[in-house]
């Protein structure tokens, strides 16, 4: 627990707990300092909550000062009772979610379906979460596996027992399978299929619980497929609401995942503009807890560095990188890595290097199914034929 957590919670940071504007730990954090310790804690939290409009509405302020001191406070730590055991029950479902996955993965995948449908133990809110964490590394090995698994994840949405859940809640686990399911389209390269669920998710959003980070999340994923489409200020334009968003909750590791999209979305077009974004992202992420995601930055450092006449300092920072490579074993980590040495290798003029590992780049590509991908290193490729042609 922080030091300010163990002396006094500001009022700020309160307000911000009862709009559920805190990451899971922080809200960890203060649940239990107010419910173990701190009545002058307990006391400041009433009142922000009155004020708020949690305990009472916000339009009968004459009658929140007429409850007494004892009843409001009692009135709030069966509130904080209330979210500790919705914590702990969200920890219990993870657990039998993961298990219940790894006895799905033990079944070959064309029996998953009928084995969800038909055996109740699998209509699971902790399975469903499973297998939203999980498709993107499916689709990381095998692009169109990551739409199967996000699909089946919302087959057990549809299986939920309706009566255990909040209408809000539901409309939130199905706006986060949406996404999810754009996403894997994207991945696969079916663009265009991507847009249907991201329109559906936007609609059921409006009658979602508000949470900010549901909205945010799929403002990431609607950028990425407009830079995928190649509407870059739009992703652009997209991505700055989600930062505007984290940074309102002092969530620095997604507000720097906001920023190397932001920084992927125009560093195309404009490299020195997409550097200054992404090392400013580099400030902001914790590099112990997002190693994958410090990659991705440096990744994409050196590839605008490239872009951008510098080819030298890319591959510093690629030689400086090599080890977070080589932690990331999966193929499609390590197919990136050898794109970006390909075209380094063509800025520095070793063109028979780049030319020979492109081809196999865009081979790998074509047979993954990432069109995306595919189209610009073979565009690489052709620009290696130019220069060569240009030496003869």
């Amino acid at each position: 627990m922080s030091n300010e957590h163990q002396e006094h919670v500001s009022g700020d940071l309160l307000e911000r707990f009862f709009l559920t504007q805190l990451s899971p730990e922080e809200t960890q954090e203060i649940v239990r300092h107010l419910l173990t310790s701190c009545p002058e804690c307990r006391e400041t939290a009433a009142l922000v909550g009155r004020r708020s409009g949690i305990f009472l509405p916000a339009s009968e302020p004459d009658l929140a000062e007429e409850i007494p001191a004892d009843d409001t406070a009692f009135d709030l730590h069966g509130i904080l009772q209330e979210c500790e055991v919705e914590r702990t029950q969200r920890a219990r479902e993870r657990i039998q979610g993961a298990t219940l996955l790894g006895e799905l993965e033990r079944r070959p995948p064309d029996e998953r379906l009928a084995l969800v449908q038909e055996d109740p133990r699998f209509h699971h809110r902790g399975l469903f979460g499973q297998l939203l964490e999980k498709y993107l590394e499916s689709s990381r090995n095998k692009p169109r596996s990551g739409i199967d698994q996000v699909s089946l994840a919302l087959t057990i949405l549809d299986l939920l027992p309706k009566d255990r859940y909040r209408p809000a809640l539901l409309n939130d686990l199905r706006v986060a399978g949406l996404a999810a399911l754009a996403n894997a389209y994207r991945l696969a390269g079916l663009l265009e299929d991507a847009k249907q669920p991201i329109a559906s998710a936007w609609e059921l959003l409006e009658n979602g619980s508000g949470d900010p980070l549901e909205e945010a999340n799929l403002l990431s994923i609607e950028a990425s497929l407009w830079r995928d489409l190649g509407q870059l200020e739009r992703s652009a334009g997209i991505l700055d609401r989600a930062i505007q968003i984290y940074r309102q909750i002092g969530d620095d590791n997604r507000c720097a995942r906001m920023l190397i999209q932001k920084g992927l979305a125009v560093g195309y077009a404009k490299p020195a503009r997409g550097i200054k974004i992404l090392e400013d992202a580099l400030s902001l992420l914790d590099h112990v807890q997002e190693p994958r995601l410090e990659l991705c930055a440096w990744h994409n450092l050196a590839l605008f560095l490239n872009d951008a006449g510098e080819p030298r300092e890319a591959l510093a920072i690629l030689e400086m990188s090599r080890p977070l490579y080589l932690a990331f074993g999966d193929r499609h980590t390590q197919l990136l890595l050898h794109w970006l040495e390909a075209r380094i290798a063509r800025s520095l003029d070793r063109l028979g290097e780049a030319e020979t590992v492109l081809k196999k780049v865009t081979a790998e590509f074509e047979r993954r199914g990432m069109r995306h991908e595919q189209a610009i290193a073979a565009l690489d490729l052709v620009q290696v034929h130019s220069q060569h042609a240009s030496l003869q």
